[in-house]
């Protein structure tokens, strides 16, 4: 009893101590380990955190866009509205169309499926800007296909993915069809720009999806959990795929 006491003592130290930042690692025992409030199996939030201050993944993409933003240029052809376009491209934007699938969007300039587009002009952009849209798409390599077809020669997709995600519990989730890695996004990104080199990037980690599935908030996270990647917890890729110049 004496000889139980003393290391579950020991191992509440030892996670204090991790918890303070003064131990690099604490693995507890067996049995010891602490969920808190994460103790369910339901989530906190249902709507990505969103109601919990933001979502997380949210951090990702945008600081993907803004470190982006010199492409996003000219003619920008964004999904759904034109908040990130406006956001990062300002006044660099010469014309900002918004693509729909229906024409529920007053917004909309171009209404369609971006899988099967003819009627949108070969190129015709200068960016497209097309986040965490691409899981909704059942035939997203055709998706790819109409971005590289209508983009200008020298044109940019800006693009995210979803990874490690809730399925989406409001209107998506009738179409919510894939997930996916870096290592398939350099694939596709390869075989739709060929010889172009697209910049693929992963993000994430345990903590982050883990959060994320949970549905906390943006507000509940360090910038030092949310800056460190884990190729085997990837929560958000990044793809920026250029059209070769004729």
């Amino acid at each position: 009893m004496v000889k139980k006491a003393k290391k579950y003592l020991y191992s509440t130290i030892k996670r204090s101590l991790f918890q303070l930042g003064i131990r690099k690692s604490y693995n507890p025992p067996l049995g010891q380990v602490s969920f808190g409030d994460l103790n369910r199996v339901t989530p906190l939030c249902k709507n990505f955190g969103f109601d919990r201050g933001g979502a997380i993944d949210r951090y990702y993409i945008e600081n993907f866009l803004k470190k982006k933003a010199p492409v996003i240029k000219g003619n920008v052809l964004e999904i759904g509205d034109n908040y990130y376009t406006m956001l990062y491209g300002g006044k660099n934007v010469t014309k900002s169309d918004i693509l729909h699938v229906d024409d529920k969007n007053e917004a909309a300039t171009i209404i369609g499926d971006i899988s099967n587009a003819p009627h949108i002009s070969d190129n015709t952009f200068d960016c497209i800007i097309l986040t965490q849209t691409l899981h909704l798409i059942y035939d997203f390599k055709e998706a790819l296909k109409t971005c590289h077809r209508i983009l200008k020669p020298g044109g940019s997709l800006l693009l995210t993915v979803p990874g490690i995600t809730p399925i989406d519990h409001g209107e998506w989730n009738s179409t919510w069809y894939w997930s996916f890695t870096d290592m398939a996004m350099q694939r596709l990104s390869e075989e739709t720009f060929p010889n172009s080199k697209p910049e693929v990037e992963y993000f994430g980690n345990v903590k982050v999806a883990s959060s994320f599935l949970y549905g906390l908030g943006l507000p509940e996270m360090k910038k030092e959990q949310l800056d460190y990647k884990d190729p085997f917890y990837q929560v958000i890729i990044s793809v920026h795929a250029k059209k070769n110049v004729l």
